[in-house]
């Protein structure tokens, strides 16, 4: 499965990144580009614990289904999930600074491997090894990055 933290895994994503356009159009949901690079960013300001989200009762019910689901059977994530209010973005943000912001995060976790991964529990998925970590950043911004054409 690919991975954040494998370098050409890595390196693709950061590519996809930089082709976006700032009129790029989404296929569904509801963010304009700059707002899903924001949104991208924050679950890994998560892993490194720059932003700290609590569990909440629905994470107890579906996280460890969804994590199966998605990292030990390989599912991509579908169109339109629910998203949690912290990574909700709804504000307008300058194109160019984001997608520069993301691009370094993404390469910095490349370059620093699975020790960049400051927690053991997602939010919603519970308890995740560093592995786990670059599979789900790896098929979240593959989701993202999807929605935009690239």
């Amino acid at each position: 499965m690919k991975t954040i933290f494998n370098q050409e895994d890595n390196n693709e994503l950061v590519e996809r990144i930089l082709n976006l356009k700032q009129d790029s159009e989404r296929k569904w949901g509801k963010m304009n580009v700059s707002q899903m690079l924001v949104h991208c960013q924050k679950p890994l300001e998560v892993a490194n614990e720059q932003l700290i989200i609590k569990r909440n009762i629905f994470s107890y019910l579906f996280g460890a289904m969804m994590k199966k689901k998605l990292i030990d059977n390989g599912e991509d994530f579908k169109q339109n999930l629910p998203t949690s209010k912290q990574f909700k973005i709804e504000s307008d943000f300058d194109f160019k600074k984001e997608q520069e912001m993301l691009s370094k995060m993404v390469q910095g976790l490349g370059q620093k491997g699975e020790s960049a991964i400051k927690t053991q529990t997602h939010p919603f998925f519970g308890k995740m090894a560093p592995n786990e970590w670059g599979i789900l950043f790896y098929k979240h911004l593959d989701h993202h990055l999807k929605q935009f054409g690239v």
